[in-house]
């Protein structure tokens, strides 16, 4: 089973124990599928790894360079304000486009063979399986040797696949409890049995509010009530798809855990989503959210005092384990700049840029050693967050992964509406063997 080890780093404890990890670098400009268009070539001398360097150090841009950069909505406040700095630096043009991740993949299929795709994208860790099957993106090897001793090892590892490093680490993410200090006060959220005792305390469901709310039909979020019981996703680390554990005995007593929280959230799972729970903690309808730390930003802005703790401890006395991701920029293998690219890929994850984003997003960088910075450690939803991350594990970033979500968010719909529980899960597992054998066919 997926193991969790809590390094003691206090900022960006994050265990990414993941055979996709690795020091090698294939030297190439090309994706490692070899289905990626090679990068041009600049006339200028060529650097170990096969790339124009300039007499700085830094990687030279091809002449008359521009950029086109995709990131989702939470993101392009920063890139907004880099993608200025990089053009009074370097003077090449930068234009910032919304997209989504999962629609940045998608808009590659048609968009990069035509030419009109970004040059740089954002992706979570665990789609990067599909972009470099998919032949979307290069690796990072011009920046390889920075990168490797600049960012903390778990991040570098989650923007490694097959032993090749393409990412470019930005910011490091899991869930945990934001409390409104004005509604929870001083009520004791150690346990799961303490958070139960102040919802059925605070509860007014006639008037809609709640002292508790979660996403209930996403593995993401529920996944803690799998591996808090000795669950998980894939064996050997996350990588081996034959090995799926989400309906062992662990995965059964927790679930069969999960469908008590009904009794202080009688609500259906299409009731529990983003927004409404969002908008329920916003106007103080809502005591405890768990949610992820992307919000951060957001919830540091509204007129009452939030905090945010771990998640409690479960009944049999575990920890939960929640998933963790990196979110990190790729260079496109279809970028007729590629060397700007990795330039800006490289100038937007400096000490100086993750600090900025901090500061604009609340985004916690996976940079070493900014734990000091008095921006990160003096605020206290952060410090509550990096507890978090010290009981967390990266999701499976193996292409497999795509066919987990489905199946186990009806299985989640099913359990919460009172559904036999081994009996849901046993077919959920199932229709995901189904969907790698089709997927693998």
């Amino acid at each position: 089973m997926l193991k969790r080890s809590i390094f003691g780093l206090l900022a960006f404890a994050l265990v990414f124990a993941m055979a996709a990890c690795g020091s090698g670098n294939n030297g190439s400009s090309e994706s490692a599928t070899g289905t990626g268009p090679a990068p041009s070539q600049s006339q200028a001398a060529e650097s170990p790894s096969g790339n124009s360097e300039g007499a700085s150090g830094d990687i030279e841009p091809e002449p008359g360079a521009k950029l086109l950069v995709w990131d989702g909505k939470d993101g392009l406040p920063f890139l907004q304000e880099i993608a200025k700095d990089f053009t009074a630096e370097y003077g090449i043009p930068v234009e910032v486009q919304e997209q989504g991740g999962p629609e940045q993949l998608e808009k590659m299929k048609t968009d990069g063979p035509a030419g009109s795709a970004a040059d740089i994208l954002t992706q979570p860790h665990n789609d990067l399986g599909n972009a470099v099957k998919s032949g979307f993106v290069l690796p990072n090897d011009f920046y390889e040797e920075q990168t490797r001793a600049e960012f903390i090892q778990p991040a570098v590892d989650a923007v490694t696949n097959n032993g090749v490093l393409y990412g470019y680490p930005r910011n490091m993410e899991t869930y945990a409890l934001f409390v409104n200090k004005d509604l929870a006060k001083d009520a004791p959220l150690e346990t799961w049995d303490d958070v139960i005792a102040f919802a059925k305390s605070f509860n007014d469901v006639k008037n809609n509010k709640y002292g508790f709310m979660t996403k209930l039909d996403t593995l993401y979020y529920t996944y803690p009530f799998f591996s808090g019981y000795g669950g998980y996703v894939f064996g050997n680390n996350g990588t081996d798809p034959e090995d799926i554990g989400l309906n062992n005995e662990g995965s059964v007593e927790g679930m069969k855990f999960f469908s008590t929280l009904k009794e202080i959230l009688p609500m259906a799972p299409a009731d529990a989503s983003d927004d409404i729970k969002t908008s329920l903690f916003q106007d103080g309808k809502l005591a405890i959210n768990l949610d992820g730390v992307w919000n951060i930003g957001n919830f540091s802005k509204l007129g009452f005092d939030v905090t945010m703790v771990p998640l409690p401890k479960f009944p049999n006395g575990q920890t939960p384990i929640s998933f963790a991701g990196v979110k990190a920029y790729y260079v496109s293998a279809y970028s007729k700049y590629p060397n700007a690219a990795k330039l800006f890929a490289r100038y937007a994850t400096s000490k100086e840029a993750l600090l900025k984003n901090f500061e604009i997003t609340g985004f916690i960088p996976a940079r070493k050693g900014m734990d000091e910075e008095p921006a990160i450690k003096n605020n206290e939803m952060v410090v509550g967050a990096l507890k978090q991350l010290e009981s967390s594990q990266p999701m499976p970033s193996i292409i497999e992964m795509n066919s987990v979500w489905t199946p186990i968010q009806q299985a989640l719909e099913l359990i919460w509406n009172g559904g036999d529980v081994k009996a849901t899960l046993d077919k959920a597992v199932e229709d995901i063997r189904i969907g790698i054998s089709t997927q693998n066919d």
